[in-house]
Formats: C-alpha cells, sequence, structure tokens
C-alpha cells in the first residue's frame, strides 16, 4: 500500500516540478527576445515565478527525488537500465533547474542573467527528458 502512495506522490511532485521548469524556461525566453531594456512589467513576471519557484517548483522536485528514492530503496528496483537512464536525465534536468533559477534570481533583482546553452534550448531539453523519462518508468526497455 506504501508502494502506490509514494508513485502517486512521485507522479504528482514530477507534473508540478515539469510545469514549473517549462515557466522557468519561458521566462527566460521572454527575457531573452525583449533584450537588455526590460521592462517593470516584464521584472513583476520574473519576481511572481520566483516565487511560484520558491514555493511549488522547487519543493516538487525535492519530495519527486525523496519519493523516488524512497522507492528504490524499499522496492529493490536498482541497478536496472531504465533507472539509471532515469536517474541520469533526472539529474540533468535538476541541474536546469538550478541554473534556471539562479538566472530568474538575477533577472528579479535586475541582473543580466548569464547565457549558458543549456538554458537557451532548456524547452526542448525539458520536453525530451520527460518524453525518455516516461519510456523508462513505462515501457521499461531495458
Amino acid at each position: 500500500m506504501i508502494h502506490e502512495w509514494l508513485n502517486t506522490l512521485h507522479l504528482i511532485a514530477g507534473m508540478l516540478w515539469t510545469g514549473g521548469l517549462l515557466a522557468l524556461a519561458l521566462v527566460s525566453v521572454v527575457f531573452r527576445s525583449a533584450g537588455t531594456g526590460t521592462n517593470d512589467g516584464l521584472r513583476a513576471l520574473a519576481v511572481t515565478v520566483q516565487k511560484w519557484n520558491r514555493c511549488i517548483t522547487s519543493p516538487a522536485m525535492i519530495l519527486l527525488w525523496v519519493a523516488g528514492i524512497w522507492m528504490i530503496v524499499s522496492h529493490g528496483q536498482f541497478p536496472h537500465a531504465w533507472l539509471l537512464i532515469k536517474m541520469v536525465v533526472v539529474l540533468v534536468l535538476s541541474a536546469l533547474h538550478g541554473l534556471l533559477s539562479g538566472n530568474l534570481r538575477r533577472l528579479a533583482s535586475g541582473q543580466p542573467a548569464k547565457d549558458f546553452a543549456l538554458v537557451r534550448k532548456a524547452g526542448t531539453v525539458i520536453v525530451i527528458g520527460v518524453i525518455i523519462i516516461g519510456i523508462m518508468a513505462i515501457i521499461r526497455p531495458f
């Protein structure tokens, strides 16, 4: 019974985290296309998304990791190849979350954001990552 609850928490946290990551990526794109002369409306958008990130997205990522590791330890699924691949992708997305959060913090305070290639392609990386995670978790090809 506990495994079903952990799996449910893991899925809900994953959905919230993915949505928050996509919002962070979108704000990053909006600021990049607006150029250096950002206005107060864009800065207010950055502050609002930063609050969402702090209250929803980051805790969802932590819950995702905790529930996932708890399921691995209690259910004994390690070290299947599909799980290792999934964990690497989640690690990359976690690093991307850190980069996007740092950029958002800079944008909200009026500082210029750092221009990383991974941040420029964040939306694509997130979508491809979620597709890979879905295939690994549901089909388990390895």
